[in-house]
């Protein structure tokens, strides 16, 4: 692929990855000055609740890890392969974390979740979950909320993942960086320590 083309791919990857950290970090970071604001963030933190209730926490630790992803990549830092696979890896998680939450562990962790899943697979859970809430919006006849601000998460997330796939194939800047026998390189760096 031309640099040009793959550079245009890059920018867009940004934007996505951008409103995504965007969506976390408002969304943790407004339930954790609740907390704060209520007095309880300590208690949230040292009690087990950030154990039975860990979005809020999660959500704006990962925001944070990828805006620090993005600065490290522009100042140098990090290499465009291995920005392209931790990025990858963490639109997975969030992916792969939703559907877990919202069925096998029914919306919680430890007893939080001991009541069982409402949801009968998921298929239910796409459906009620992701589609649901789309729908809803483009007729008009769902506010906008947190479901909805999740479906939109879940598109921008599969949006980046399959960027991420694509620029790791297709940018030349990887191929640059990819070295020739990547056991041979590791091996050098343990001898050289």
């Amino acid at each position: 692929m031309e640099e040009s083309a793959a550079r245009k791919l890059r920018f867009l990857v940004l934007q996505v990855v951008g409103a995504v950290a965007a969506i976390h970090f408002v969304v943790g970071a407004a339930e954790l000055l609740r907390f704060a604001a209520g007095g309880l963030l300590g208690e949230y933190l040292t009690s087990g609740q950030a154990l039975s209730q860990p979005e809020p926490l999660l959500f704006t630790l990962s925001a944070l890890a990828l805006l620090g992803g993005v600065v490290a990549v522009g100042v140098g830092r990090l290499d465009h392969r291995r920005a392209y696979l931790l990025g990858a890896g963490l639109m997975g998680t969030y992916i792969v974390g939703w559907l877990a939450w919202h069925s096998v562990l029914s919306h919680g962790l430890g007893e939080a979740a001991a009541g069982g899943t409402s949801h009968v697979g998921l298929v239910d859970v796409v459906a009620s979950h992701y589609a649901d809430p789309l729908v809803g919006l483009l007729a008009g006849t769902d506010q906008p909320g947190r479901e909805t601000l999740a479906a939109i998460s879940k598109t921008l997330e599969a949006v980046a993942l399959a960027l991420f796939g694509t620029l790791l194939f297709v940018d030349p800047r990887v191929e640059e960086e990819e070295p020739e026998n990547p056991v041979a390189r590791i091996a050098d760096e343990a001898t050289r320590k």
